[in-house]
């Protein structure tokens, strides 16, 4: 039994859809807009003044036949969303409950979101494969097979998702514009062969896939002809090359992400970390020779907290700045100003990182646009001394003040994912604080001396800070006040000393 319900826009148009008790309002929603020729990505509807949920079907919204709906803008920024990504078991390995959460924007289409998560983006998890399977099936009786592409599939509420078309679709295209979402992955085998099936991925996802940055270890490449005509047997022992250079990495769905196993978290034995120590200058600053911190050694002068005239003024012209009301800034401002904000940390070519120890002892490297956190964790790993060296610990730039005056500290991930001057925003000299983890020994918890390597407390040197020159000449008495002259004529003013102008006089008054 079909129905029908009337979108209205500010402007009084009206259209009329056909509607079912299985149909979904985001396919109202995208009729409406079609017929009333306004963009549906930016839109939603409204039912008595109240927004209507997008993701639900007809049947589950509540609406009646003949129910009016208003069609109303929705903001330009897009919002959060949190997506849990219930994973299959042949995925769910080592995962926690077998599901993967992160936050997108609601612009993301579903298939970028897959892609983030196989490719260890989002999630904080290993490298995966989703969205490039093959499933050999064999073709004749000398064990000869090809390769088949077996297509995710994603459940959202009773709605399954599963050609490219509905991949394409972004959160907010499904009604989902905040609060939580789950999404439930599943695969199905289809009757495209693999090279097929890449082809029309690159067609229909290539502005999606250059989004993702590539997982750095693929597996070596063979001709495609032995995909097809060697045993099955063969081919699940060996990986499979994709035909286009730039598409994405797959490999066997029976051994998903077992070739790609997670690199060594032993610091002792990362090669990047004896790099670190052997190639890059450091410069290593000795802890302070006194307890007494330099700002206390200052000497206290109280004509310094005395406010002048300008700063009274300067003051005013804050305040009344604040009054005023400002224009948000529009999305193509946003949209430049994030462009020169890339522009800037492009073109930074390296960054001066000074580390500060719970010994109060300092070491400063350049660090350059590749380097990423991993680089720096396993650089500070790498000046330690040999009994520390396997200890956890944390990286922190220095806290900044929140929204709520709350003191935030910004922890740098231990990730080769996050570089240092495009991820971080670190440019010209950032002090980084260490810390001990958690998880630390309590004697390296406790620890306060020989911190660092012995070759490197040998060279350290004492960090020296210049003073201020004192330009205050105490030996020169008060200063007495001079008499301005007046406006007229430069005769001084008739008031006595100590009596009221009498603009300030009260009325009656002489």
């Amino acid at each position: 039994m079909s129905s029908h319900v009337v979108v209205l826009d500010s402007t009084a148009r009206r259209a009329t859809i056909k509607t079912t008790p299985g149909k979904y309002l985001t396919d109202i929603l995208q009729e409406a807009c079609a017929k009333l020729g306004v963009d549906a990505s930016q839109h939603g509807l409204k039912y008595k003044g109240k927004q209507v949920d997008l993701s639900l079907s007809f049947r589950l919204s509540g609406l009646i036949s003949g129910a009016k709906l208003e069609l109303v803008q929705l903001s330009r920024s897009p919002s959060i969303v949190t997506v849990a990504l219930q994973l299959p078991e042949s995925e769910a390995r080592g995962v926690p409950n077998g599901r993967l959460m992160d936050k997108f924007p609601s612009t993301t289409t579903l298939w970028l979101i897959l892609r983030k998560f196989e490719a260890g983006v989002a999630g904080n998890t290993s490298i995966r494969n989703l969205t490039a399977r093959g499933v050999p099936v064999t073709g004749g009786n000398n064990g000869s097979g090809r390769l088949f592409y077996e297509t995710p599939v994603i459940q959202i509420l009773e709605r399954m998702l599963s050609s490219f078309t509905d991949l394409q679709k972004s959160l907010a295209q499904l009604g989902f514009n905040s609060g939580n979402v789950l999404l439930r992955l599943n695969f199905r085998q289809t009757e495209d062969p693999l090279e097929v099936a890449m082809s029309k991925i690159q067609e229909y996802f290539k502005s999606s896939d250059d989004t993702v940055p590539q997982p750095q270890d693929k597996p070596a490449p063979i001709e495609q002809k032995q995909a097809v005509n060697e045993p099955i047997q063969q081919q699940r022992e060996s990986p499979i090359s994709t035909p286009d250079a730039s598409a994405p990495a797959f490999a066997m769905s029976e051994q998903p992400s077992q070739n790609q196993a997670a690199p060594s978290s032993a610091p002792a034995e990362s090669s990047e970390s004896t790099k670190a120590g052997s190639s890059r200058s450091v410069t290593v600053f000795a802890p302070p020779s006194s307890n007494i911190p330099q700002s206390a050694q200052t000497a206290y002068n109280e004509s310094d907290y005395i406010p002048s005239v300008d700063h009274a003024q300067a003051h005013q012209r804050r305040l009344n700045a604040s009054s005023q009301n400002k224009r948000l800034l529009s999305d193509a401002e946003i949209a430049a100003k994030a462009a020169v904000e890339e522009e800037k940390l492009a073109a930074a070519k390296e960054v001066d990182v000074k580390i500060r120890l719970p010994d109060q002892s300092q070491i400063v490297a350049k660090f350059g646009q590749q380097d990423t956190g991993k680089s720096l964790y396993n650089f500070v790993r790498n000046c330690l001394a040999g009994s520390f060296v396997r200890e956890r610990f944390v990286i922190t730039t220095f806290p900044v003040g929140g929204p709520s005056g709350k003191k935030l500290r910004n922890l740098v991930p231990d990730s080769d994912q996050s570089l240092l001057i495009k991820d971080l925003g670190m440019v010209g000299r950032v002090l980084v604080n260490f810390s001990w983890d958690e998880t630390a020994s309590q004697t390296a918890r406790q620890s306060r001396t020989d911190l660092l390597k012995p070759e490197l407390r040998t060279q350290a040197k004492e960090l020296k800070v210049e003073q201020p020159p004192d330009t205050i000449d105490t030996s020169v008495g008060t200063v007495q006040p001079t008499s301005a002259p007046s406006h007229q004529g430069g005769k001084a003013s008739g008031r006595k000393p100590g009596s009221l102008p009498k603009w300030l006089k009260l009325p009656g008054k002489k």
